[in-house]
């Protein structure tokens, strides 16, 4: 009975420690270290069910945990011959080319969501608008802070 009230306690301290970690932890680093322990998690859960007898309920967990792992990476190459449109993973402009992006006039408007003939306080207040939402450091898009970037560089250059 004491050897399970002392494994509590160690799970609790440790439950303590990592909650104080999380609280202090970067965006990033903490959203890591969420999918890390949600793999894990589905490692142990398939390794329970499949040293029970239960291999085909296993195999869930530990497809889940692949997914996880590799889904996005193997989704991105899928899809990096597929153009899907303006905002497309598919075009040359649409993987990420940051500062050798160019975009058009036109391009830049549609991304920033003004007309033409906007001001230079008009486009600044529409980027910073648009990338307090999607900015990667508040769980955003690395593309599409780029995206915006382009735009602001085409309009006020």
């Amino acid at each position: 009975m004491i050897g399970y009230f002392l494994i509590g306690l160690l799970l609790a301290g440790l439950l303590l420690m990592l909650l104080n970690w999380w609280a202090n932890a970067q965006v990033k680093s903490a959203k890591n270290s969420l999918m890390w322990m949600i793999v894990a998690v589905c490692a142990a859960l398939a390794f329970i069910l499949l040293a029970t007898g239960k291999a085909l309920l296993a195999a869930v967990p530990a497809l889940f945990a692949v997914f996880r792992m590799f889904g996005p990476m193997l989704a991105s190459r899928l899809l990096s011959g597929i153009n899907l449109g303006r905002f497309g993973a598919g075009s040359a402009q649409g993987r990420g080319g940051g500062h050798h992006e160019n975009l058009s006039r036109q391009e830049a408007l549609e991304v920033l969501g003004l007309e033409e003939g906007a001001s230079e306080k008009e486009i600044s207040e529409a980027y910073r608008r648009l990338m307090a939402q999607v900015h990667p450091d508040k769980g955003g898009s690395d593309w599409m802070a780029a995206k915006l970037n382009a735009a602001r560089r085409t309009l006020l250059d």
